[in-house]
């Protein structure tokens, strides 16, 4: 769910975060004028964060997608993209708090999305021939997407800041697709950078016949749980700007 795109960057022409038409609540409006860091290259989470007036900076995150899935088995399975986001998170953090001790982020956020079917993370595809594969796989059948979203901001205390993930689970239903559909999707190309080989708001939405839960989510970021999360940290005083 990669990619790149054009963004607000740091320096003096740093653009508002949150936009004039933005809703008139109690998050948003404590957040205007802070310095806000989407730590991913994906147009689609930004382009979902744009919908609701979040114009953050885009800061994509080096970290290495490298964590052992063998350590993510059974229930906390869950726990396998929280963990990649918070990794995602700290390294963007620490690497733009080293550049420039004096413009420090009020806010990082990053996400981490995967597909899962029975207890296996499905990876993009290798090649055609596995893409293929993986879509018959998927076919007249489920899987789970999972998306860990991970929010940090600096705090008084060591270590300086801190680290809040959730987690958003969605399940899709393939249809029963003819063979010829799933290789002309295949033939296309759109799936081919994709966790699991589909792209849902794409022509990837030929194969899937419902949704049960956030569409958002299975684009790449649970906008609803992120948004309620914000909300509720602002209303609680548990996030705090220094």
């Amino acid at each position: 769910m990669g990619g790149s795109e054009s963004a607000p960057v740091a320096g003096g022409d740093r653009q508002e975060a949150i936009a004039p038409n933005a809703l008139n609540a109690p998050a948003f409006n404590r957040l205007a004028g802070k310095r806000i860091i989407l730590a991913s290259s994906s147009p689609r989470r930004l382009d979902i964060l744009n919908t609701v007036g979040i114009r953050p900076e885009v800061v994509p995150s080096t970290f290495d997608e490298n964590l052992d899935k063998g350590d993510f088995v059974g229930a906390s399975i869950l726990e396998y993209p929280a963990e990649t986001s918070a990794r995602k998170a700290i390294e963007v953090y620490e690497r733009l708090l080293k550049e420039n001790p004096a413009d420090p982020p009020d806010l990082i956020v990053a996400a981490d999305t995967v597909v899962v079917k029975g207890e296996e993370i499905l990876e993009k595809p290798k090649d055609r021939l596995d893409h293929i594969r993986m879509l018959a796989d998927l076919n007249d059948g489920e899987c789970e997407v999972i998306t860990g979203v991970t929010l940090i901001h600096p705090i008084i205390q060591a270590p300086g800041f801190k680290v809040r993930s959730i987690s958003e689970r969605t399940k899709v239903f393939f249809a029963a697709n003819p063979a010829e559909l799933l290789k002309a999707y295949v033939e296309d190309g759109e799936g081919a950078d994709r966790a699991g080989g589909f792209a849902v708001q794409g022509k990837g939405a030929l194969l899937v016949r419902a949704i049960e839960g956030d569409y958002n989510n299975v684009v790449g970021f649970p906008l609803f749980s992120f948004c309620a999360f914000l909300h509720e940290l602002i209303e609680t005083e548990e996030l705090e700007f220094v």
